[in-house]
């Protein structure tokens, strides 16, 4: 098998032997992952109205907007540094980000208060647990870092699928005995709470991790997590907007015309993750050529998904969402955009790798910027239709600005 591999490297100028290896349980792990959320995806479509569904999305959206305030960007930081032989960063990276916790927890309660004078305790409490939980799943949750920087994908995925079928299996309790929607939030953060802070006790437990530290990659985490902020403003405020503007039942159908595209658009940060110990130790002229290799391969391997899901779609929807049929057109021109989501990561990793971070500051903020203004524009005077051809827009347009400085740092 080795060899065989090894012979389809002068096909696909990559690593085949590591991707396989690692790249299969990596595949596995997202399958498996996908096939949680499509399961729980069924559930909410026939267990929740449109406008409790609707109220549930706009909170997660809310929260993950709050929770970037937190150290969200440590992660790559501290994978790096353990690829390296620097493990103590996993134990300072946690520390870091309970401190950090609180900047979560102020601003959550901040908001809950607003709701809660506004008469909308449904909100109000729903953020009150999560400015509780946040920090602890924020800062214990970096776990499998340890895992993902020692290239013990096997290992990492496992757990990974273990965590994602608990996660399952109690949010389908929760949503057959008909929890209101401050029940499912409370049930999904407190048991990601629990599961996170035992299994980081279980790791640091179970492996010796030396006691060499890496003090420039807490502060370039701390760079990436304030760059971080404003990508999830970006990609959050599409399903703030539509909530405000057109309400909870719009939002649901935009949802679910979203959830498939964007499973596939998660498949490919667990390919750029098994990636980053590799692209760690390269040079930069040979990061540079394998990057602009990758990006060609992905985006044709992203042309074909998006022309299959072009014609599966409408089946799909009518066997799995009957109630959802409405969101067909929008889901297949969302999908759309994905092609460019290949060239805006990696072009992203080479800066993150070479810890540019002038350029990631950039790139992050003009981009970011840009689908701000598209979604308020487009989103207010067009609504679904807006939030579609915002992110269309957006993605393309941060995929050639990502370019312009990519080859400007040649």
């Amino acid at each position: 098998m080795d060899e065989l591999l090894r012979k389809s490297e002068k096909i696909f100028k990559t690593d085949m032997v590591y991707v396989f290896r690692n790249g299969t349980w990596s595949f596995i792990g997202q399958v498996f992952s996908i096939c949680c959320s499509f399961i729980l995806s069924i559930l909410f479509a026939h267990y929740l109205s449109k406008d409790s569904y609707g109220s549930y999305k706009f909170i997660i959206s809310l929260t993950s907007i709050l929770g970037a305030l937190s150290l969200s960007g440590i992660g790559t930081a501290v994978i790096q540094s353990i690829a390296q032989g620097k493990e103590k960063v996993l134990d300072d990276g946690v520390r870091l980000t309970l401190r950090w916790g609180f900047v979560v927890t102020l601003s959550s309660l901040v908001v809950a208060i607003y709701y809660f004078l506004s008469n909308n305790n449904e909100l109000a409490f729903a953020l009150l647990i999560f400015a509780v939980c946040s920090p602890i799943i924020s800062a214990y949750g970096q776990y499998g870092l340890y895992w993902v920087g020692k290239k013990d994908f096997k290992t990492s995925t496992l757990y990974f699928m273990f965590s994602q079928l608990l996660t399952t299996m109690t949010m389908i309790v929760a949503v057959v005995l008909k929890f209101d929607v401050v029940g499912l939030i409370a049930t999904s953060f407190i048991f990601g709470a629990m599961f996170s802070f035992f299994s980081y006790k279980y790791v640091t437990n179970k492996y010796e991790i030396n006691q060499i530290g890496d003090d420039h990659a807490l502060d370039y985490g701390k760079h990436l997590s304030f760059m971080n902020f404003f990508g999830s403003l970006a990609n959050q405020l599409d399903k703030i907007l539509l909530f405000h503007f057109i309400g909870p039942s719009q939002l649901a159908i935009y949802s679910f015309a979203t959830l498939i595209p964007e499973q596939v658009r998660g498949s490919y940060k667990n390919i750029f993750g098994i990636s980053l110990p590799k692209f760690s130790v390269l040079s930069k002229e040979a990061l540079r050529k394998s990057i602009i290799d990758k990006i060609y391969r992905l985006t044709t391997v992203s042309i074909i998904i998006v022309i299959a899901y072009w014609i599966i779609a409408p089946y799909f929807f009518s066997i799995f969402f009957p109630k959802y049929l409405s969101a067909v057109i929008y889901s297949q021109i969302y999908v759309i955009g994905l092609i460019a989501i290949p060239g805006i990561t990696l072009f992203s990793t080479y800066f993150q790798v070479n810890k540019d971070t002038a350029t990631l500051y950039k790139i992050t903020l003009l981009s970011n910027t840009i689908t701000i203004v598209y979604g308020v524009i487009l989103i207010y005077n067009f609504g679904i239709w807006g939030a579609v051809i915002e992110n269309g827009l957006s993605w393309f347009s941060m995929f050639f600005i990502g370019a312009y400085y990519f080859y400007r740092a040649k």
